[in-house]
């Protein structure tokens, strides 16, 4: 049977429930918290939010897209004096803008058609908690002035209300974008950005996270093995030179995606490049920057050289026969030909003359 599509009232209650409960927090290996990471620029991150945790301040979490910024704070809200408040996360670009007024700040009874009761908004419902404010960018000037004034003043006064209602919160905002460039172009208030911004942490991407990405993909390969009763082994060294030398504009979150892809298509004892999306194979580089390599990296480089030395030294004893090379190495031959092109091997360089 179809799904039926939620109104905008149902799927705002949903977002509503959805505050009221917090996911536990999983012990993880190479963790803090519920993220992952050993990178200099994640422990960081880590040092911060335990600075921030202890002081009663309002935070900005800058990062791409998928990088975990209500991931962090969540973590803020764990080690904190409020850690038995609600933690209340609101999408500000989920809001329909007609909405968004009487869901921050609620509505009295009669306030406007459709309101037949009163009803409190998101910032009491983060009374002696954390409100976190996901996509703070996305907010229309008019409701960053209305916010403005109610986290100064920490207070609120309803749709259709006189009383002005005094709420204890904390405000954790989060963005990918850039607030000093939208402030530029007028479409960020200032002295809200000034507001917000007391203690910023930067989430880095993942291209720019070093080994984290080997540490981030054999847990989601562990994890997913786990929930889909697969008994796979993890990822082929080839597909792993894939996942390394591509880009992930997605961040931790695309990374997160593709495994599970892969553990769900994988029909053999690991994921292989077979198993990868299309995209991420044909948009996977060369990168060259080698600094700083840490144990996934040097491995990588070792087994693309091996890869290669293997090939031609087969290649070689067959004299180009690809056939012939492929029972030797009991690899299919399409595989085989796919490792050819990527190390720049030609099967007629090595036919007799």
């Amino acid at each position: 049977m179809k799904k039926r599509a939620l109104s905008e009232q149902e799927a705002l209650e949903e977002l509503r429930l959805g505050a009221e409960t917090e996911p536990p927090s999983l012990e993880r290996p190479y963790s803090f918290d519920e993220m992952i990471g050993t990178s200099a620029a994640m422990r960081k991150v880590f040092m911060l939010i335990e600075q921030v945790a202890e002081v009663d301040i309002d935070a900005l979490v800058m990062g791409e897209t998928g990088t975990g910024k209500e991931r962090v704070a969540r973590a803020i809200h764990r080690r904190s004096r409020r850690s038995a408040g609600p933690f209340v996360p609101v999408d500000c670009g989920a809001i329909p803008e007609s909405l968004m007024e009487s869901e921050f700040f609620g509505h009295e009874r009669g306030a406007f058609t459709g309101a037949e009761a009163r009803r409190i908004g998101l910032s009491e419902f983060a009374d002696k908690g954390i409100l976190f404010l996901d996509e703070i960018g996305e907010l229309p000037l008019v409701l960053q002035a209305k916010l403005l004034r109610a986290l100064q003043e920490r207070k609120v006064r309803r749709v259709g209300g006189r009383d002005e209602i005094e709420v204890d919160l904390r405000v954790i905002a989060a963005t990918a974008r850039d607030l000093e460039e939208m402030i530029h172009q007028k479409l960020f208030r200032q002295d809200l950005y000034y507001r917000i911004n007391v203690v910023r942490i930067d989430l880095p991407p993942l291209v720019e996270r070093g080994d984290d990405l080997g540490l981030l993909a054999e847990y989601f390969a562990t994890r997913y093995c786990r929930e889909m009763r697969k008994p796979l082994a993890g990822i082929t060294p080839e597909a792993f030179q894939v996942l390394a030398h591509y880009r992930w504009p997605g961040n931790v979150r695309e990374l997160q995606n593709v495994i599970r892809r892969g553990i769900a298509l994988s029909t053999d004892s690991m994921i292989g490049l077979d198993d990868l999306p299309d995209e991420v194979v044909a948009r996977a580089d060369q990168r060259t920057d080698r600094e700083g390599l840490g144990f996934f990296q040097l491995r990588e480089q070792c087994v693309e050289r091996f890869e290669r030395e293997y090939l031609s030294s087969l290649l070689a004893r067959h004299h180009g026969d690809v056939k012939m090379a492929a029972l030797e190495s009991k690899l299919p031959r399409g595989t085989l030909y796919r490792l050819m092109k990527g190390h720049g091997l030609e099967s007629g360089t090595f036919r007799k003359g």
